[in-house]
């Protein structure tokens, strides 16, 4: 099937079938393969699929944080049918409730957070997700929004759902004071980490937004908002949940923050570390690392999948839980589906799918030859890296990342691997 120009000729417009395109890379004739959401309100559109995108919107995408599109190209129909407008649905749901509930303490400083709408869309997610998961849910990272505080709690909650449902029976052995049943109920997770960052709320905007470098004084009232957010959310969420807000900077190693301190005497406690630390918890850190990097900030853009992977399992040596490290290094591609790439030999090529044994080296669908001409039929130029060894991945977005891919090629250990029984 092709989408043709109205004008009495066939020059195709564009193909039907999606590609992952950053905006600063639209090219006119380009069609949406998917609606772009309004940043403030991502259940409405500011432009519905099937529709070409103006030129002159392309600013207005990037002043509002838009990072990437999906667009029609020719003969990757198939990666249509892995978007899941049902699942789309709940995220904007769980975003919508972030946003009631911050946008209330904003406004008002002694409003209580509506602790059951989060319970509520957070468990439609996670029944979602157990009727309908598959390998590339993470397609649906919705990130166009404008307030990263919101967003960034909404995608973390997702994630943290996807990453537990990796680990079930390593929850069960962790949480083994309560039933199976209830150990793997991810809903007290996904709750926690939507309020991860709520303590931010009580942070000053000046400090929060700066774009700049903070200063030590400035670092030290950010490090505040995991007791200030333990306070607004105890007694008020589950326990666990709680937890989660306190101790999502508490690194496995012992490093992180807050500080403990004794609450009768005021003498600082040794910190948490290990398995000390609630496994809610040690989830918690990983995909809000995670999410952070790969997410626009005020004081810096958007990392690629595949920088923020390589600095995790290097720079944050330590910082994780082994089993939930790598249960997440199986779960995240460092290139996500869709996602254009440049290979060793010149040519180009779109990420088709996820090879967790081989990250560095999932398969592709040729888009353009090693003289830059594109391929006359595409669907005869597949690429599986993991069996072309001559071949590597060594651009994204023009930049490149070969050296990012050493670091992760690293096995799964088996001591580590609960996501793989």
């Amino acid at each position: 099937m092709r989408y043709a120009r109205a004008h009495g000729n066939s020059t195709r417009l564009h193909e039907v079938a999606m590609l992952r395109v950053p905006v600063n890379m639209i090219e006119p004739g380009m069609v949406l393969a998917r609606p772009i959401p309004v940043p403030s309100d991502p259940r409405r559109f500011l432009l519905q699929r099937d529709h070409e995108i103006p030129l002159d919107l392309v600013p207005r995408l990037r002043d509002l944080g838009i990072v990437e599109v999906w667009v029609r190209h020719r003969d990757l129909e198939f990666l249509e049918d892995l978007i899941d407008e049902g699942l789309s649905d709940c995220q904007r749901e769980v975003y919508a409730s972030v946003r009631s509930n911050f946008e209330s303490i904003m406004q008002e400083t002694t409003a209580q957070l509506d602790v059951g709408r989060f319970q509520s869309s957070i468990g439609g997610l996670f029944d979602y997700l157990k009727k309908t998961v598959h390998g590339n849910v993470l397609l649906h990272k919705l990130d166009a929004f404008d307030n990263y505080l919101m967003s960034h709690s909404a995608n973390v909650g997702y994630l943290s759902l996807l990453l537990g449902m990796q680990l079930e029976r390593y929850l069960i052995d962790e949480r083994s004071a309560k039933s199976p049943r209830d150990a793997k109920d991810l809903t007290v997770l996904g709750v926690g980490c939507l309020l991860h960052d709520v303590g931010k709320m009580r942070i000053p905007s000046e400090v929060l937004n700066k774009p700049e470098r903070l200063t030590d004084e400035e670092m030290a009232i950010v490090k505040q908002h995991p007791v200030y957010g333990y306070e607004m959310v105890k007694g008020r969420v589950p326990a666990s949940a709680a937890q989660i807000v306190l101790n999502h900077h508490q690194r496995f190693n012992g490093e992180g923050y807050p500080p403990r301190v004794d609450p009768d005497t005021g003498e600082l406690l040794p910190p948490l570390a290990g398995k000390q630390i609630p496994v809610f918890s040690r989830i918690a850190t990983v995909v809000d690392i995670y999410d952070a990097a790969t997410t626009a900030r005020c004081y810096s853009g958007a990392k690629q999948p595949v920088q923020v992977l390589h600095e995790m399992r290097t720079w944050c040596e330590g910082f994780f839980d082994p089993v939930v490290a790598d249960a997440f290094y199986r779960l995240v591609p460092p290139f996500p589906i869709g996602q254009v790439v440049g290979l060793s030999d010149g040519s180009e090529a779109a990420v088709v799918d996820f090879n967790p044994n081989r990250p560095t080296r999932p398969k592709l669908q040729g888009l353009k030859d090693p003289k830059g001409q594109r391929l006359e039929d595409p669907s005869l130029h597949e690429i599986d890296l993991a069996l072309h060894l001559d071949l590597q991945i060594t651009t994204v977005n023009g930049t490149d990342i070969r050296p990012y891919l050493a670091s992760l090629e690293t096995p799964i250990l088996p001591e580590t691997s609960y996501a793989l029984l």
